[in-house]
């Protein structure tokens, strides 16, 4: 019996980037601006292009130390400037429980019996809501699996605040009723449930719901003169804020498009997830 309730944690600690899987993922985008070709249903394209990244403000507030966050406000997303990439895919919705789990059956053979002893466990019983408690290198290995990858935080950012670097997915003023901030909502809600949330390329839930993974190791942006502790192949980058990442205090700040979390890749988080992204294919 005890064997049978780690059989998911193990699961996860094991996994590699073999196995096939199904991605549901929804959809094809409909946003004009970054509408997906046809054969990659569920992803939003972002032409290739510049936008802005980063901030160059700075909190005369106190904000950060009176919330208890150990790093002041802004400084690790200094400077502000102009980034130029090359067009990629991104899903247009954090990956689901529904797909996890599918992938965990699918790639290491876990049994569903198996699998429900981890799910109250895991936070995993709504098939429709954005997975969560998925280290940073399982997150990865679903996506190769199905032929993607982390996006970059780069990527994560211009999906999220479009060409013009907005502060908030959808524009430059906070809406708390645009996201699940842990405001109204006591957990999470199922992925693409805020229209008015979305991002400039019709990407949802970039700000609430989960914190999702990106590629990046936490460190300097080039030009910076701001060094924390925690930089260097410590941490993996998080994105997003999350429905009950500050205690349910919904603090605009956290939910800012250029805001960076870090956290140590290995662990299990109850708001974290991830989606994927890909490049375009070769034709």
């Amino acid at each position: 019996m005890i064997k049978q309730l780690c059989a998911v944690t193990l699961s996860l600690t094991l996994l590699t980037a073999c196995g096939k899987s199904n991605d549901a993922t929804g959809t094809a985008a409909t946003a004009s601006r970054g509408q997906a070709p046809p054969g990659i249903p569920g992803m939003v394209y972002i032409a290739a292009g510049d936008f802005i990244m980063g901030s160059d403000d700075v909190d005369t507030s106190g904000k950060s130390e009176e919330f208890g966050f150990n790093e002041p406000w802004y400084l690790n997303e200094h400077p502000k400037r102009t980034v130029s990439l090359d067009a990629y895919y991104i899903d247009q919705y954090e990956v689901t429980n529904g797909q996890f789990k599918t992938y965990l059956m699918d790639t290491m053979k876990v049994s569903r019996e198996q699998l429900a002893l981890g799910i109250e466990r895991m936070g995993w019983a709504e098939n429709n809501h954005p997975v969560r408690n998925v280290p940073w290198a399982q997150a990865q290995a679903y996506c190769e699996s199905i032929g993607k990858r982390l996006p970059t935080e780069a990527e994560w950012e211009k999906a999220a605040r479009g060409p013009n670097g907005n502060e908030y997915p959808w524009g430059n003023e906070f809406k708390p009723e645009f996201l699940n901030g842990g405001g109204e909502e006591s957990d999470l809600t199922p992925v693409g449930s805020y229209e008015a949330g979305k991002s400039h390329y019709g990407v949802y839930d970039m700000a609430g719901n989960v914190m999702e993974w990106v590629t990046d190791w936490y460190d300097a942006y080039p030009g910076t003169d701001y060094r924390s502790q925690h930089y260097g192949q410590k941490r993996k980058v998080a994105r997003g804020g999350s429905w009950g990442g500050v205690g349910h205090y919904v603090i605009p700040h956290y939910f800012r498009g250029a805001y960076r979390y870090s956290f140590p890749p290995s662990g299990f988080y109850n708001d974290v997830g991830f989606r994927c992204a890909m490049n375009p294919p070769k034709p």
